[in-house]
């Protein structure tokens, strides 16, 4: 049988990678000969005939990891409320770590259990109390969404928790962004044009194509995270979106671990410049491993059909 190569880019390289009929996309070059997105280093190859990455890349802003290649072991609880009642009951200590690693907020662990009460501490500045402040009021809100079957991964439930977590610390709170932000020390500029059509087609992706409730609500912290749709506060609205997706699906909670803010950060800034988000996968399973213990994990295991994956 004669071999044919089937030709969606104009410019494109190939390799043959066994005999037969397929080819598998290699890599798309310009007019030049530069290389635009080299798919040579990735863990799974790129058929032509099925999408690959390409069809990912395309409906998350660029992004693209290995599904199903990454062993996220979080304790399951089957109930959206008792997953709250988890999240309640180690409000603290979540919000001290998320304060810590991800806003390098100076705030100490009693510190963060004061403010929370509704209360005000010395030797810290009143934008560092805010944050933690707002934060807190946006643990709270997520609950209430949850509590009244509310949240969804959307831009409703997105903007409506910004609207406490940045209130008062960003240029606007509540709403998408509608100008140009940057990254520090980051090349990769997020898009602002056409953002909305962006979040809403990321949100929709990741809710039909990525099956694992923990891979999806990994995927939702970073997609958000890259994406910007804010001017401040992407990534705290991030974690909380990333924890309304497991508690709706019965998941135990998830938490950047203060010590592993230098790591985090380090692979944080090579999947924004690239959209790779295999190192941040990665990175997410590791922590999960240090975040519960394995007694937690036989005591709450994941539901068969997570284990068939």
């Amino acid at each position: 049988m004669k071999r044919r190569t089937l030709i969606l880019f104009k410019y494109t390289s190939f390799r043959k990678i066994s005999p037969g009929e397929f080819f598998y996309l290699e890599s798309i070059i310009d007019k030049n000969g530069k290389i635009l997105i080299n798919l040579k280093s990735l863990n799974r190859k790129t058929s032509l005939f099925t999408g690959g990455y390409i069809g990912m890349q395309k409906e998350l802003n660029g992004m693209f990891w290995s599904t199903g290649s990454f062993d996220l072991d979080l304790p399951y609880i089957g109930d959206t409320k008792k997953a709250c009642a988890i999240f309640k009951k180690n409000l603290v200590e979540i919000t001290w770590n998320c304060m810590r690693s991800l806003e390098n907020n100076p705030t100490t662990l009693p510190q963060t259990a004061t403010i929370l009460e509704g209360q005000s501490v010395g030797g810290i500045s009143i934008f560092d109390l805010m944050q933690v402040k707002n934060y807190g009021d946006g643990c709270k809100n997520l609950i209430w969404q949850l509590f009244n079957d509310e949240f969804s991964l959307s831009i409703k439930s997105a903007c409506l928790i910004h609207s406490f977590v940045a209130k008062e610390d960003a240029l606007e709170w509540g709403v998408i962004r509608n100008k140009a932000v940057s990254l520090h020390n980051i090349k990769y500029v997020p898009p602002t044009e056409n953002l909305s059509q962006i979040l809403e087609g990321g949100f929709n992706y990741l809710t039909k194509e990525i099956k694992s409730p923990a891979e999806r609500a990994i995927a939702t912290f970073l997609f958000m995270a890259r994406t910007q749709p804010f001017y401040d506060a992407n990534k705290r609205t991030a974690s909380l979106m990333m924890n309304g997706c497991l508690m709706k699906d019965g998941y135990f909670p998830i938490t950047v671990l203060n010590r592993e803010a230098e790591l985090f950060h380090k692979e944080l800034g090579k999947f924004y410049e690239t959209g790779d988000a295999n190192g941040m996968f990665k990175f997410f399973e590791n922590n999960l491993k240090e975040l519960y213990t394995p007694q937690q994990r036989k005591d709450f295991p994941r539901p068969s059909i997570e284990l068939e994956r």
